[in-house]
């Protein structure tokens, strides 16, 4: 056991409340500190996947032209801002940088590092009632259009069986027999057994948040305006005061970069909007996530509806949404679904924090060992959220971490 520290953990998404958990477990005093409502951000808003290898970093070789013509798509799920361009844009070159063949296997396997053992991580941290209720480990299905796999796809199956990631291709017929429900334009796909979904994503983080309340975690409903390490700890400056801690852990999204400036370092975080619809009632379509490859869109069957996640906007976090991601979601759905009917639809957008590499930055700050960061997991939370919060507790009490933790220094 570690010598118990008062921790505070700034933010209450799945990547944060697992933070709190996990050092709750090994007998610290630990504040969740969060202005809005527990699981509320993207962890509530995402696509609900917890993915073994089937998940690849955003950048890969010859994403260059393939984000041009996606750009060029009015209908496409990729939208830049012009006046968030001067800030994008190194970021875009540091993108471009990691779909370097070689950059982009080093990205690959340190998020299978990280993203592999989250299902059993998930059921130690939730016992194994809570992980039935949630979790539905019937796998995963990419589906493609066109017939033959190209050169980029069969690099990938490479990388995965590398990497022992479990994987079967599938003819037109299989994918009919695995979903009747899709398109017939779906020519081929690739069924990933050993990943799957949670039934709600806002339930996953109240579970985890119960677990830690359970061992006495207490949340600090408050806005943090300050981090200010001393010699004798940090003192978070917060909407409802002034509170010190001996560590503290910066979970907080995107305003993980606004508090990493204040303290002298520059986080490779853009501000990527994402957009989902989800449809009351449209249920027993499809039975796990599938993934359109091709035109990057999710549709994942929670017990909310069936969810359909598929836009990446950078635009600057309070920018007004676009109405207009609504419509293109619902024709996404569409042509995956050809069937469904859709007579009610929600839509939800929200902010992830997205690095160039993909990877998240999970480490101490240069400077200042008692102030830790577990922010940047972009698409992957609900993936990368129980081994970030295994690392930061190996972290917190001077173990040496269960997995490098080398690639996802800040950088």
């Amino acid at each position: 056991m570690a010598e118990s520290r008062a921790v505070a953990v700034i933010g209450g998404g799945v990547v944060g409340v697992s933070c709190a958990l996990m050092l709750a477990r090994e007998g610290h005093n630990v504040t969740v500190v969060e202005a809005g409502r527990i699981g509320h951000g993207c962890s509530w808003g995402n696509g609900a996947q917890y993915n073994a290898g089937s998940a690849l970093p955003m950048a890969h070789p010859g994403v260059m032209w393939r984000a041009m013509r996606w750009l060029a798509d009015a209908d496409g799920p990729v939208r830049l801002a012009p006046r968030e361009l001067p800030r994008t844009l190194p970021w875009l070159v540091r993108f471009l940088r990691t779909g370097r063949p070689e950059a982009w296997e080093a990205a690959y396997t340190a998020l299978h590092a990280l993203n592999q053992p989250c299902a059993v991580l998930y059921h130690d941290m939730l016992g194994d009632t809570d992980w039935r209720r949630l979790f539905r480990p019937n796998g995963a299905l990419h589906v493609w259009r066109d017939l033959t796999p190209s050169a980029l796809d069969e690099r990938v199956d490479n990388l995965r069986t590398k990497h022992g990631v479990t994987f079967e291709r599938l003819s037109a017929d299989q994918l009919r027999e695995l979903e009747p429900a899709l398109s017939r334009d779906y020519k081929r796909g690739i069924y990933f057994p050993n990943s799957g979904h949670v039934t709600s994503p806002l339930a996953l983080v109240e579970g985890l948040m119960e677990r830690a309340a359970a061992l006495g975690v207490s949340i600090q409903a408050a806005r943090v305006e300050a981090v200010e390490p001393s010699t004798e700890g940090v003192t978070l400056q917060t909407s409802a005061g002034p509170h010190r801690y001996d560590t503290v852990v910066i979970a907080a999204g995107i305003t993980s970069r606004d508090l990493a400036r204040s303290l002298g370092v520059s986080l490779w975080l853009a501000s990527e909007r994402g957009y989902h619809i989800t449809m009351p009632g449209t249920f027993g379509a499809i039975s796990r996530p599938v993934t359109d490859a091709a035109a990057a869109f999710v549709a994942t069957p929670l017990d909310a509806g069936l969810r359909i996640v598929g836009i990446a906007e950078f635009d600057a976090p309070d920018a007004p949404r676009d109405a207009k991601q609504n419509k293109k979601l619902q024709a996404y759905a569409r042509t995956m679904l050809p069937d469904i009917s859709i007579s009610q639809v929600n839509d939800w957008m929200g902010v992830r924090p997205s690095t160039p590499d993909s990877l998240p930055i999970i480490g101490a700050h240069p400077k200042h060992a008692s102030i830790l960061f577990a922010t940047g997991h972009g698409h992957m939370g609900i993936s990368g959220a129980p081994m970030t919060a295994a690392i930061i507790s190996d972290l917190v009490a001077g173990r040496a971490p269960r997995i490098s933790s080398a690639p996802y220094r800040l950088r």
